[in-house]
């Protein structure tokens, strides 16, 4: 008898943990592709491109994927290594790379202009000379709907400046050296930072989406699935459906189309490890290996019809 009150109390605390602990909430995968010099000025675009991935991660609103499988991605698909990347190119990308935006941008302007002059001192013949520099970058991006290949966002924006740029962890020999790759690289810092700007009310835009996962393990209330900190935006207190899979829907030419769903359970992430999350049934039958979980988007835990097997 105490087993079981115990057990009782066990699956209370549970609920209650469940119902406190909210999820957090999902960040948006992007994917930031390489933007192209099209004012021809000797730009670094590379250098720029990290410059806004940087200020990207720093919002703590996007999950932002690595460089290196984007060239892989790339190189593989034979496709355009910088910022001329159209719609039915990022529709692709997004699906290999399991983003939701692709961004796409070009440098339109990468300048200085020099100005000069003279300080008479007494007994100094044409006095002490003195300069300034400023710089002026603009750059030019679109952030593409990697699902639907809708343009969501064009953004223009020009940075400049006649100080170096402080404070900020940038290289500024990229730049170029002395005082006119440091006031290169503040301009080129402002127009970025106007650019995250308009980035940050993007998420908000979007239309809440799924994230499917396999159950990799199940063992009476608690089930293992292939989702972690390394591969998706799950956190505990996430609410996940869990189904299998009926009927196929298929075209006339037999290509599969989609599949029925049979949800069988709600669970709710308990731990999120780099590879797999613990989950527990808070509502349901036992699940099986090869069975699938899927994120609530907009849905309600309770909006959920559950079936059998």
């Amino acid at each position: 008898m105490r087993l079981k009150n115990h057990a009782k109390a066990l699956l209370l605390i549970t609920m209650i943990l469940v119902v406190i602990v909210a999820p957090a909430a999902a960040k948006t995968r992007i994917a930031v592709i390489e933007f192209e010099d099209a004012a021809y000025s000797g730009a670094p675009a590379r250098a720029i491109t990290d410059m806004l991935v940087t200020e990207l991660f720093n919002t703590d609103l996007f999950t932002i994927i690595e460089r290196s499988k984007i060239d892989t991605l790339l190189m593989e698909q034979n496709m355009a290594a910088t910022g001329a990347i159209d719609p039915s190119t990022a529709v692709k990308m997004g699906s290999l790379l399991g983003v939701e935006l692709v961004i796409t941008g070009s440098i339109t302007e990468f300048r200085h202009e020099a100005a000069g002059g003279a300080v008479p001192l007494p007994g100094l013949p044409g006095g002490v000379a003195i300069g300034s520099h400023t710089a002026y970058v603009t750059i030019d991006t679109r952030a593409i709907d990697a699902q639907t290949g809708e343009i969501k966002m064009v953004a223009r924006e020009q940075g400049a400046s006649n100080q170096t740029l402080g404070g900020v962890a940038y290289d500024g020999a990229v730049f170029g050296g002395g005082k006119v790759g440091g006031v290169m690289a503040g301009a080129t810092h402002k127009a970025v930072l106007k650019l995250v700007e308009r980035f940050k009310e993007i998420p908000s835009s979007l239309p809440a989406r799924s994230e499917t996962f396999n159950v990799i393990q199940a063992n009476g209330a608690q089930v293992m699935v292939d989702g972690g900190s390394n591969n998706s935006d799950l956190a505990p207190g996430t609410f996940l459906a869990a189904y299998r899979e009926g009927e196929t829907i298929t075209a006339m030419d037999g290509t599969v189309l989609d599949a029925e769903k049979i949800y069988l359970s709600i669970l709710s992430v308990v731990e999120v490890k780099p590879q797999y999350s613990v989950c527990s049934i808070i509502r349901g039958i036992p699940l099986e290996r090869g069975d699938k979980a899927e994120t609530l988007g907009d849905r309600s835990p309770e909006s959920i019809l559950l079936g059998g097997r």
